[in-house]
């Protein structure tokens, strides 16, 4: 049926419809046809929707709690919050249990770097992960390859996130302090 209106209606004109819709509703639709799933996972249609004006009930506030579990664990919960309601923060989805980002250090060294292109990167004081807070999906990198020496101390001194158009993918930078 959907590839039928596809052939009734110019493309540009089902780009403009799609380009409207939210990230829940085009996730939808990718199941519709595959001529949509295609269309909607094209880098063209990505890089379109990634520049398109957006306007203030399109935003919302991401807040990150962290609590201390046992083991002096930290379990951190993203939770997405709409400002509709002029006196109240209304929550948009569930609250997100970002289960890697646990760690016996305190969670004063997270960090949380973006937006670039609609996705942040978070990082506690061992893991980084990015994360796409409209999809609600996320990804943990792998590991820093350079190891510490036993008898030295890893500090993060700055972290950096963006994108490399040279090779259209998302760069992660960590730079730390080995001390005694």
């Amino acid at each position: 049926m959907a590839d039928g209106i596809m052939k009734k209606m110019p493309e540009d004109v089902v780009i403009y419809i799609l380009l409207r819709l939210s990230v829940k509703s085009l996730m939808r639709f990718k199941g519709v046809s595959k001529t949509f799933y295609t269309l909607i996972q094209s880098s063209t249609f990505v890089n379109l929707y990634l520049y398109r004006t957006t306007t203030s009930k399109d935003e919302f506030i991401l807040l990150k709690r962290c609590f201390r579990q046992e083991n002096y664990r930290y379990k951190t919960i993203l939770s997405f919050l709409s400002g509709d309601d002029d006196d109240y923060l209304n929550p948009i989805f569930e609250d997100l249990d970002v289960t890697h980002l646990t760690s016996t250090y305190n969670f004063d060294h997270d960090q949380l770097i973006g937006p670039c292109h609609g996705l942040i990167a978070l990082m506690d004081y061992e893991t980084t992960i990015l994360f796409n807070p409209s999809t609600r999906n996320y990804r943990v990198l792998p590991p820093s390859p350079f190891g510490c020496p036993q008898h030295l101390y890893r500090n993060v001194q700055c972290v950096g996130f963006g994108f490399d158009p040279v090779f259209n993918d998302y760069k992660v930078i960590r730079i730390s302090e080995l001390t005694w």
